[in-house]
């Protein structure tokens, strides 16, 4: 059994840190395989698989991805070859993923904030209606996610959906805190898991008093960044 985290952020959206600096906090975290879904952006994610196959010693499998900010909330495409561009309808966002041969995964349905647009939907609202891969069952993107992610593991039970864990990191220090398992070593095992719906969601540990002050610390400056980062693609 292998561990992905497959939701995490470089300085090209809103993360802290730089894509050299993700992939090797991802070697020392013992995750395998990552994908970078920097906001409405691929290049972060270009950056970071350049610089693994640069460093086969890391051992980390990058794989290409993007968090698209639709009109019905956040998707997040894996397998990518070609930039989606936001604000389009989570239906049409999600064809276009497919269309190159991408997975598309329905992240944090029930946090607080999904990124969707005033006047439309959320994706989860109208999960019936797009053909998603997969659903972030665990996304450990703060210390109160636990209540979302619940609600996120019923849909499961009603939807024929891959259960994804990821950590949705935008400090490298907490990289692996959320994970999937799958069977094989690969990001094509990967592929397969999901497409079959044989993955496992996992917690690596819970957070501690010392993550939540340094989250509470990044805050801001995350903030800052993912507000600059929308004021680019406006």
């Amino acid at each position: 059994m292998a561990k992905a985290d497959l939701h995490l952020h470089t300085d090209f959206s809103d993360g802290l840190h730089s894509p050299r600096q993700v992939v090797q906090a991802a070697s020392k975290s013992g995750v395998q395989i990552i994908a970078v879904t920097d906001h409405d952006t691929m290049e972060g994610a270009i950056r970071a698989k350049e610089y693994s196959l640069r460093r086969p010693d890391l051992r980390v499998e990058v794989i290409l991805g993007e968090e698209v900010s639709t009109l019905n909330g956040h998707v997040i495409g894996l397998f990518m070859t070609q930039f989606v561009p936001p604000r389009l309808g989570a239906k049409r966002t999600v064809d276009l993923i497919h269309q190159q041969g991408g997975l598309a995964i329905l992240a944090h349905p029930f946090h607080l904030y999904t990124g969707k647009n005033s006047g439309h939907p959320n994706a989860v609202e109208i999960i019936d209606q797009i053909p998603f891969d997969g659903i972030e069952t665990i996304n450990h993107g703060d210390a109160l996610s636990s209540w979302s992610n619940k609600k996120a593991m019923k849909i499961i039970k009603k939807q024929r959906l891959a259960p994804i864990g990821c950590s949705d990191a935008h400090n490298s220090r907490f990289i692996g805190m959320g994970y999937t398992e799958f069977d094989g070593t690969t990001a094509e095992d990967l592929r397969s898991a999901i497409l079959c719906r044989r993955t496992k969601p996992h917690y690596n540990r819970a957070w501690k008093i010392n993550d939540i002050l340094v989250h509470l610390k990044d805050s801001s400056s995350v903030l800052n960044r993912y507000r600059k980062a929308m004021a680019a693609i406006s």
